[in-house]
């Protein structure tokens, strides 16, 4: 029943042999999977599954013992966290981190960082092209906050802001790096009914409007069978299951691992 995106060309993001080890536990053990661009890869497991080391690696705040990570046919395996950015990879927090003492707004413009270097700009280019990028900038951030309905508290402190807001401003400031990959970390953790909602609404309007392909862990199985094109499951580091939410949601692993003797 599994996908098999191992050596699909066509691949955007291709996971091979991917081993962590802390002491003596295996956190991740020869994970290896492909995905597609502009497509939802939901990443599900138990607690303990390795599901965060695995985002940890591809973001590059962990580093693999074995095996490597393909990005639009480029090898990031060794890349440094702000390679990674560069290369198109932008990420969420399931503890969202946000500068609370800036606003909403700043918070957003920061995630724009990889797109301006001010000097360079300016010698390269001169002042007018360098204002003319920032002009750009501004635009973009207007169109991340009202899209994430953040307009209207823009000028607001982020530190002044309910969790679910601040979720909104990290998704919006991973957004503004225009990303070609997007690692969501538990976005649905800690939102109301209407939230999971628009969480969902949103995560189809990036894969599929915006043509951003998105990689999500999440605990919230109906959101992850509605919104994904493909559903990993991960146990004990390994790769249980690989394939359509419904070949996964009925693979017998699955079962045992979520139900186990009542499967």
């Amino acid at each position: 029943m599994s996908i098999s995106h191992k050596h699909d060309a066509a691949a955007l993001l291709r996971v091979n042999g991917l081993s962590v080890q802390f002491g003596g536990t295996r956190a991740l053990d020869a994970v290896s999977f492909a995905m597609k661009p502009r497509t939802v890869c939901g990443i599900i497991g138990p607690n303990g599954a390795g599901k965060t080391t695995l985002f940890n690696c591809l973001s590059r705040l962990c580093n693999p013992d074995t095996g490597t990570i393909h990005f639009a046919e480029r090898d990031i395996t060794t890349l440094a966290p702000e390679g990674i950015a560069a290369a198109g990879i932008a990420r969420t927090f399931q503890n969202v981190a946000l500068f609370d003492r800036q606003t909403v707004r700043a918070n957003v413009e920061a995630g724009c960082y990889r797109h301006v270097h001010g000097g360079t700009l300016s010698h390269l280019f001169g002042l007018r092209r360098a204002s003319d990028a920032m002009g750009d900038i501004r635009a973009r951030v207007g169109a991340l906050l009202d899209m994430t309905r953040l307009a209207d508290i823009a000028d607001r402190l982020v530190a002044d802001l309910s969790f679910g807001t601040r979720k909104r401003v990290e998704l919006a400031r991973a957004l503004a790096m225009e990303p070609r990959l997007l690692l969501l970390d538990e976005p649905a953790a800690g939102l109301n009914f209407e939230e999971v909602g628009e969480l969902e609404a949103w995560i189809r309007h990036i894969s599929r409007e915006l043509g951003i392909a998105v990689l999500l862990i999440e605990h919230h199985m109906n959101l992850v069978m509605r919104v994904s094109d493909q559903v990993i499951g991960l146990e004990f580091g390994r790769v249980m299951a690989d394939g359509t939410p419904h070949e996964v949601a009925n693979h017998p692993e699955v079962i045992r691992a979520y139900l186990g003797d009542h499967a």
